[in-house]
């Protein structure tokens, strides 16, 4: 689909960078990937050593792709993420929504460790297909796995977060491109993290794990 491009970085770690492609590819979305930002790129000289400045930097470049392309939407997300399996089709309602509730970022994958939002049937009823939720979300909502912008809303980002020196507080996704203008999260999720995580902090690993135990249904994803 040409007017929705999907863009993603990943740092040294082939086998996510495969497992990706094959899930886009699969989904019919091929990615358009950005080179990686190294902690040697001169927009880190007076942060060296900042690899949450660098990750920040990443999204700045995805997003600055994005806008020198033709496309009308711009999914940005991360390399360790599973993709629904039914992509093109609710990535259409996500966007929908997004147009309908006039959003300017829709988070359509996050670390959230409860399911925020429940639907059930009764009796011998069952649902034909699912059915999602636009939820709020307040500033304690981490997680940048997936969002959707339009070209309007990714260039207002551009402007207000291209250079750090600009930014007044932690220059880092979490605290700017998903807590920006009037925002929504998408649930049930459209992508969820793996939750393998390069740290050795035990409550940060216990709450990945819980995030994916809680949200990952191998009849969704893939």
């Amino acid at each position: 689909m040409d007017d929705i491009h999907v863009y993603s970085f990943s740092y040294n770690n082939p086998e996510r960078f495969a497992r990706m492609n094959e899930r886009f590819n699969t989904a019919g979305f091929p990615i358009h990937w950005v080179d990686p930002v190294l902690l040697t790129d001169s927009r880190l000289n007076d942060v060296p050593g900042s690899r949450i400045h660098a990750i920040m930097y990443n999204h700045m470049d995805m997003i600055r792709q994005f806008l020198s392309s033709s496309a009308s939407w711009g999914i940005f997300c991360e390399d360790d993420i599973y993709i629904r399996k039914d992509f093109a089709k609710t990535l259409r309602q996500a966007i929908d929504g997004y147009t309908r509730l006039e959003l300017d970022v829709l988070l359509l994958g996050y670390l959230i460790p409860y399911a925020p939002v429940t639907s059930s049937t009764h009796g011998i009823h069952s649902m034909l297909e699912p059915t999602f939720s636009f939820i709020t979300y307040c500033d304690d909502l981490w997680g940048s796995q997936m969002y959707l912008l339009d070209r309007k809303a990714a260039q207002v980002l551009m402007d207000k977060y291209g250079d750090h020196a600009c930014v007044e507080g932690p220059y880092s996704p979490d605290w700017t491109l998903t807590k920006f203008g009037k925002r929504a999260a998408i649930y049930p999720m459209i992508a969820v993290e793996e939750g393998n995580v390069c740290t050795e902090n035990e409550g940060q690993q216990t709450f990945h794990r819980d995030c994916i135990a809680v949200n990952y249904n191998a009849d969704i994803y893939m």
